[in-house]
């Protein structure tokens, strides 16, 4: 039988050999898996060996992960905003740009829109991890998850009452924000925003995720187009939407903004790697 220490360093390589990134942080975690200990005990017990049974397991997920199949949907699970989230096929791996979302909304959620009984919406809700998130440190807000298909709910579903905040987040079935049965403060949106054309050409690992969840149509525009469209009427008087982008598509949708709200103020939050990801519009006037 192999060591921790060995076997670590065996599977790192196989990843390089294969071009994947990260490779001695995924050797890491797969180990961590299959020995079903935390991170912290795999560097104290380097010497510790592997039964047969776990080298089984390690060289299964290998099988697997050398195809290029997404780590997270391998192990079944990812860590979004010290969470973890159950994931499948189904949806879109949480990203951590997406983090940057979810903290400016509850900065404003904290900091610039108090109020008795915050009603927050998350279109496009996925594996439910904005939702979740914004459930957990939000305790007196209100929030309405959406999403198209049953196979998402289900895996939403699962995550909210996995964290028990289901008394907080209303499932929607439906189309973008038309579902919402009430004006809410808060609009929260992680649309799918790649350019059809550019989704053939992305990292192996990307080709395994539900296409539905990453095409944005031919500019990458379409989903974030109807959501400005429909925003009228769905959102409070100081409302705000908070849009997850590509940074070359900020000045189009602060375009759509400005056409479809023009009360509407904008501006941007960049991301932990000080891109523009983050487009921020406010009926409120200046933004926060």
């Amino acid at each position: 039988m192999a060591s921790i220490r060995h076997v670590i360093r065996q599977t790192q390589a196989e990843l390089e050999t294969t071009g994947i990134p990260d490779a001695r942080l995924e050797a890491e975690v797969m180990v961590m898996n299959v020995m079903r200990v935390a991170r912290q005990d795999l560097f104290s017990q380097q010497e510790t060996e592997l039964s047969a049974q776990q080298e089984q397991d390690l060289a299964q997920f290998m099988e697997r992960r050398l195809q290029r199949e997404p780590l997270a949907y391998i192990l079944g699970y990812k860590e979004f905003y010290g969470i973890n989230l159950l994931v499948s096929p189904s949806v879109m791996i949480p990203r951590p740009e997406t983090e940057t979302l979810v903290e400016h909304a509850l900065f404003m959620s904290l900091m610039g829109m108090e109020t008795r009984e915050l009603v927050i919406a998350d279109v496009g809700t996925g594996t439910g991890a904005i939702a979740i998130n914004l459930a957990i440190h939000l305790p007196a807000a209100r929030i309405y998850a959406i999403d198209i298909t049953d196979p998402v709910l289900d895996v939403a579903s699962y995550n909210i009452r996995s964290h028990n905040v289901a008394d907080r987040i209303t499932l929607l079935q439906g189309d973008l924000l038309e579902p919402l049965p009430e004006p809410v403060d808060l609009i929260v949106a992680n649309l799918p925003y790649i350019p059809s054309q550019r989704i053939a050409t992305l990292q192996p690992e990307i080709q395994w995720e539900p296409k539905q969840a990453l095409d944005g149509g031919a500019d990458g525009l379409e989903l974030a187009t109807r959501l400005m469209a429909q925003a009228s009427g769905k959102l409070k008087e100081q409302g705000v939407i908070l849009l997850e982008l590509d940074p070359e598509q900020m000045p189009a949708v602060a375009a759509l903004a400005a056409q479809h709200l023009p009360e509407s103020t904008t501006s941007i939050e960049k991301d932990l790697a000080r891109l523009d990801r983050v487009l921020v519009i406010n009926l409120g006037g200046e933004p926060e």
